[in-house]
């Protein structure tokens, strides 16, 4: 398809941003700047998953927040909350939201009542779960990646209510033994007009490395969950990109018109 630039429209970003509370932030030691998640931060800004020779050839790089308000939103592709404790969230869950139904895209890994604030405030309702291993479908439990199988979950677990995720419009990903509900999400523009992607997880531990490190010496069912996710996230064109398509169909319409119709006009 034509690319092309028209009233300060440009082409897909040669990085995703992803950015997340800093540990001072999220002091629950789940910050994508904390060791529990140094594993997942490695392996999503190693160039051999995701840049222009990678698996996925996009380069993902990642914002630890000092502060979250519009302005450092709004450079962002999307945004991860690890296991945010409410207490702390709370003051910036507003300013996430609005940027979400703005266009940024949005991972929840929120998996228990104390950590799942911005999640309530978007109406998804979570309960405990059992904790059994969790199985499911593209893109997340099959993807770019791999197959992830029996994908394990630690410590505390959640589990979303199948009723509401489709009553909002979402897409139930994964499903534990037990058939409870543990990967949701919106495609963009699914959650409401305009908004970004969004996905849910009910165990920041499904890719974290606090309990086992799932991407080395090699990625095993919860890396490949992992990243499967995060290459659904930076694979998924922007608003622009839809424009810039749009766009160059016109165009290359326009000129096979005027090749058909008008050939004595030369460039």
């Amino acid at each position: 398809m034509l690319a092309i630039a028209v009233c300060g429209v440009s082409p897909v970003a040669a990085q995703y941003i992803l950015g997340s509370p800093n540990g001072t932030l999220n002091s629950d030691t789940w910050s994508l700047d904390s060791a529990n998640m140094s594993g997942f931060r490695g392996a999503i800004t190693n160039p051999a998953y995701f840049g222009p020779s990678g698996t996925i050839h996009r380069t993902v790089s990642v914002v630890d927040l000092a502060t979250v308000t519009p302005t450092s939103l709004a450079g962002l592709n999307g945004f991860m909350e690890p296991w945010w404790n409410i207490s702390q969230s709370a003051p910036y869950q507003t300013t996430v939201i609005n940027a979400f139904r703005s266009g940024m895209d949005l991972w929840l890994l929120e998996d228990d009542a104390s950590h799942n604030g911005i999640g309530t405030a978007l109406g998804i309702i979570s309960s405990t779960a059992d904790g059994t291993p969790s199985n499911g479908t593209a893109p997340f439990f099959s993807g770019a990646f791999g197959t992830a199988t029996n994908t394990a979950t630690f410590g505390n677990f959640d589990q979303f209510n199948a009723t509401t995720i489709l009553a909002l419009g979402g897409t139930i990903a994964g499903q534990n033994t037990s058939g409870q509900v543990t990967v949701a999400y919106w495609a963009k523009g699914a959650f409401a007009p305009g908004s970004g992607a969004l996905i849910i997880f009910s165990d920041v531990d499904m890719i974290s490395n606090a309990n086992q490190n799932p991407y080395s010496p090699s990625l095993n069912s919860n890396g490949i969950l992992a990243l499967n996710t995060m290459a659904y996230l930076v694979s998924v064109p922007e608003p622009d990109t839809f424009v810039l398509m749009g766009l160059g169909g016109v165009v290359l319409l326009a000129l096979g018109y005027r090749r058909r119709f008008f050939p004595f006009i030369r460039r």
